[in-house]
């Protein structure tokens, strides 16, 4: 799902509910999106054909429903038909052995496992936490990572250029994840966050995050450079409250935040103070001295591109 607004989108997948024993095996299921009285009766069902097949011996439980959905489809049709076929042939199956069929078979629809192919986001979230770095996400329509990752490769470098240009010296900041957008609900499943927000349906869609993942905001459209350098500047911002950084970070940070919004750069001179005001004097930096946004390391921007 897509969050636009506070309305959830459907972005690709589809559902399917079942209805299981304690220990998950499935008595009975339903797929697609129903009405509250189509689930109702399943549920009915299911409880009843149950604790009717409870009632003679424990062995027979599986047996006994695998009957019932037997007689069941004669009296239905389309997929609900295909369910109680699956399940008289199955005999109270454990749901990880039929949710795939299910899903694919039945409902028509390509299954994304949580985890699946999806280790580059989780190292990229291990990574953005380690360097204490804002992370922002790429989320795009074209037939490959690598037209994005080029895309944006050729903005970065174009702002670069341009010394009083901020988007690119912010960039560099962030560990970059980009992935297709109909990789969304997958990846919203493995990193345990609610779907991102997007203000409009544009794509790309750039989201911008804490360094675990949670969300601060959102920008679509390469050519909405404006806001997402706001959102940029806004993400450094928010991490250099949460994360400690050193007098020397926040003063190579003010300079580029200070065009893009004043507001923004308020906050960095008072982070500053609030640093200054907890440390001991050091010594003035040298000529051959290093800073940068991130740590004293200097490490590049990170990238990560999750492939189709």
């Amino acid at each position: 799902m897509v969050d636009e607004h506070g309305n959830l989108q459907k972005n690709g997948g589809n559902v399917a509910s079942y209805f299981c024993t304690p220990d998950g095996h499935v008595i009975h299921a339903v797929t697609g999106p129903v009405a509250a009285g189509e689930l109702l009766d399943a549920a009915k069902w299911a409880v009843t054909n149950y604790t009717e097949a409870t009632q003679g011996r424990a062995g027979e439980v599986p047996a006994t429903l695998a009957r019932a959905h037997r007689d069941a489809v004669h009296d239905s049709n389309g997929p609900a038909r295909q369910v109680h076929q699956l399940l008289a042939s199955k005999h109270l199956p454990a749901l990880k052995t039929v949710f795939q069929e299910v899903f694919e078979r039945i409902l028509g629809q390509k299954l994304s496992l949580p985890g699946e192919g999806l280790d580059s986001v989780v190292e990229a979230v291990a990574a953005a936490q380690e360097r204490k770095l804002p992370i922002l996400f790429i989320l795009h329509k074209d037939k490959s990572n690598s037209a994005t990752v080029n895309t944006w490769n050729e903005l970065v470098a174009q702002h670069s250029r341009n010394k009083r240009d901020s988007l690119g010296k912010l960039a560099e900041s962030y560990v970059v994840v980009t992935f297709p957008l109909n990789l969304l609900p997958a990846v919203s499943a493995r990193l345990g966050n609610r779907p991102f927000a997007a203000p409009d349906k544009g794509s790309p869609l750039f989201v911008v995050t804490r360094s675990d993942g949670r969300q601060l905001t959102a920008v679509t459209n390469w050519d909405n450079t404006g806001e997402l350098t706001r959102a940029l500047a806004m993400g450094t911002v928010q991490e250099a409250k949460e994360q400690p950084r050193t007098p020397e970070q926040l003063a190579q940070l003010l300079p580029l935040v200070t065009p893009v919004d004043p507001n923004l750069a308020a906050e960095v001179k008072r982070l500053s103070t609030q640093v200054k005001s907890k440390i001991p004097p050091a010594r003035p930096l040298g000529r051959g001295d290093k800073v940068a946004l991130r740590d004293t390391a200097g490490v590049g921007m990170l990238k990560f591109d999750l492939e189709q």
